[in-house]
């Protein structure tokens, strides 16, 4: 992947089942209650906040992604790719999509903080554009790639 060191640690909790959601603080017993922040529907799982939180599912749905229904945590590299994208690097693009979705949860959650579908979506593009610097010369168009994707989801 060539996404920033940060987000690669970010992405080995998140497939690991270690990033700290309520779910694993509750049972370390530091939260008293699992439900979701942001949606107050299910649990606050690693699996829910970047896949099945309603906000997330329609993030992946403005961007064409269909998950498939039994997708896991640990499968995030099965993400089917999109016909658009290439699909070298398309993992990295992922873990873009679920660090800002991670992101996300962590501005509502510790700094109050409302941020919209396009807002997200807006965010990803501004990094998609600072990544893609991190891509090889020849596949620097990727990130020219990702962005038209992300325009077109907002």
């Amino acid at each position: 992947s060539y996404a920033p060191p940060r987000v690669q640690f970010f992405a080995w909790l998140l497939v690991n089942g270690r990033i700290q959601c309520k779910d694993i603080l509750l049972r370390r017993k530091i939260v008293q209650d699992n439900t979701c922040d942001l949606c107050s529907q299910e649990p606050e799982t690693a699996l829910h906040l970047i896949f099945h939180c309603p906000f997330a599912a329609s993030f992946w749905r403005s961007l064409g992604i269909v998950l498939p229904p039994d997708l896991d945590i640990r499968e995030v590299h099965k993400i089917p790719h999109l016909d658009t994208v290439p699909a070298a690097h398309f993992d990295t693009f992922i873990l873009l999509c679920c660090w800002h979705l991670w992101k996300r949860r962590n501005g509502i959650t510790f700094r109050q903080e409302t941020m919209s579908l396009r807002q997200t979506l807006q965010a990803c593009k501004s990094d998609a554009k600072l990544w893609s610097c991190r891509l090889l010369r020849a596949k620097r168009h990727l990130g020219d790639l990702w962005c038209s994707l992300l325009s077109l989801a907002m």
